[in-house]
């Protein structure tokens, strides 16, 4: 059976004041999680208070992908911003799961529910 190359990577950024949405598309394989990386310190650098990562359309994402959004997590919490996840597929809902990383993100079903928690 032939395996489907991962989609690209795409950042989808939305800008709203105390928020921001990255619409998070594609795979996040070794070689787009700087990428990721870089998009998500930027944001978190600019002291935006909450950071909505929408995962609804991410097919997969690797240890450094995670990496990432932790290292934006903590950035954030320097100026006590958050970082939420919304939707993630199936596959990366057990990866989360399995790594505990739903401890310390709490999933939501929607960008607006998210916004507002």
């Amino acid at each position: 059976m032939m395996q489907t190359p991962d989609r690209l990577l795409q950042l989808d950024v939305q800008e709203g004041g105390a928020y921001a949405v990255v619409q998070i598309q594609g795979s996040v394989s070794m070689s787009q999680a700087d990428e990721l990386r870089a998009r998500l310190e930027e944001l978190a650098g600019r002291k935006t208070p909450v950071m909505v990562l929408d995962l609804a359309e991410m097919d997969f994402i690797c240890s450094a992908g995670l990496g990432a959004i932790i290292s934006a997590y903590l950035k954030s919490r320097h100026h006590n911003g958050q970082v939420r996840l919304v939707r993630p597929q199936p596959a990366v809902r057990r990866l989360l799961e399995t790594t505990r990383l739903t401890k310390l993100f709490p999933l939501h079903s929607s960008v607006e529910q998210a916004v507002n928690a």
